[in-house]
């Protein structure tokens, strides 16, 4: 059964990831199962080897294991069994686009530079993997390996590079010194995601959301969870204002700010902090790039806002021409040619993400959900839901809760 499982999780991150997962019972002194995803020339390296090996003997069950900027790639690890010596890897993967930390480290481990063709080929061959879809792999293998509600604890595993071995009192370092360093860092990378959510970009945004993730969630254990709790209240509050100042109207605007305050309120783990704030980044970068409507001519714009503002309503293009004064016509064809989308399939599209908003967050009934987004038959509203997310609403919620 647990074979069936990993098999199921190992086939889905293969086909999304490009992502290796695999299952070992015993270890070997040469770690062979590695052979399979690691250049020879790596395994060759003994020293590394046994490093990796001590690491993976001192793992304990129920704990999950980032292992990050070994030579051969970071992994995922999770300790299933110990007296069993059983295991679940994940990897190897990159946790950044560059990889000349890795490269660094060549002398180090003793490896050749005649080597560094075949290092460079294998290290781009490996996927990216950021630390939110770090946490959303974790969350898929919790949900689908164990059987009990376990709570798994996060332990961070950093090679250490030369630099941190330095000898601080010769260099007279100071905790203002640092501090300045960090606020200044704080400071330029909260402007850069606010800069990144205002154009809309979910892809840039990520990548300053990672930074910020290695800039605060530091500790393995957060025994202070209210601090996080208030750096997200802060972040919320900056996404507002960047709405307000781009004078938006609708009904994501209205209700984004609130529903955040209230996840940020239920979190209590380091974990849900930052899905939290994963899932708000995303939510404000699609409510910036569906409703800013200042690329858009005068009237798209206002048929945007009145459908943003009327969502809940059975809209129909007749009603929302009418409204702006034109004939159905020439909006529907004005609309099409500046958003793509037919008004329809623009309202359609809309509707379904602000219940896929409903779905994760509460816990009403899905007949309810229809018809709080204007669809008051439930089984239109499953098929509509279905075509836009290729899964009904049942099964959406279900990956969530």
């Amino acid at each position: 059964m647990l074979y069936d499982r990993i098999s199921l999780i190992s086939e889905m991150l293969d086909a999304t990831l490009n992502l290796r997962c695999f299952y070992i019972k015993g270890l070997d002194k040469e770690l062979s199962f590695l052979k399979e995803s690691v250049l020879p020339i790596f395994m060759n390296n003994t020293k590394e080897i046994d490093k990796f090996r001590n690491m993976l003997i001192h793992m304990v069950e129920e704990h999950v294991y980032i292992v990050d900027n070994f030579a051969f790639g970071n992994y995922i690890i999770i300790c299933l069994d110990k007296l069993n010596e059983s295991y679940l890897f994940i990897g190897p993967y990159l946790s950044e686009h560059r990889y000349e930390d890795l490269l660094r480290d060549i002398d180090e481990i003793g490896l050749s530079h005649n080597n560094i063709t075949s290092i460079h080929r294998y290290y781009n061959s490996l996927p990216f993997i950021s630390k939110s879809k770090v946490t959303s792999i974790i969350s898929v293998i919790k949900n689908n390996i164990y059987d009990k509600n376990v709570d798994l604890k996060f332990i961070y595993k950093r090679k250490l590079k030369k630099q941190d071995f330095k000898d601080v009192n010769s260099h007279r370092i100071t905790t203002t010194m640092l501090d300045y360093r960090f606020i200044e860092e704080s400071i330029r990378l909260d402007k850069k995601l606010i800069h990144c959510v205002s154009s809309g970009s979910k892809v840039n945004s990520v990548k300053v959301l990672d930074k910020i993730f290695d800039l605060y969630f530091i500790d393995e254990e957060a025994y202070n969870i209210r601090k996080y709790q208030n750096k997200l209240i802060y972040y919320n509050t900056l996404l507002l204002d960047l709405l307000i100042e781009k004078d938006f109207g609708n009904l994501y605007a209205t209700g984004l700010f609130q529903r955040y305050m209230d996840k940020i309120e239920g979190a209590r783990f380091i974990r849900d902090i930052k899905n939290i704030f994963y899932d708000m980044i995303m939510d404000y970068c699609f409510a910036i790039s569906e409703f800013s409507v200042k690329h858009y001519s005068v009237l798209v714009g206002k048929a945007i806002n009145y459908i943003n503002s009327n969502l809940e309503n059975n809209l129909s293009v007749s009603e929302i021409a009418n409204q702006l004064y034109v004939s159905p016509t020439y909006l529907s064809r004005a609309f099409k040619k500046e958003t793509g989308f037919s008004i329809i399939e623009y309202i359609n599209k809309l509707k379904i993400k602000h219940a896929t908003f409903l779905l994760r967050d509460t816990a009403l009934p899905i007949q309810d959900i229809g018809r709080i987004i204007g669809i008051n038959d439930v089984n239109y509203f499953s098929r509509l839901f279905k075509r836009y997310m290729s899964q009904t609403p049942t099964q959406y919620r279900k990956i969530f809760n």
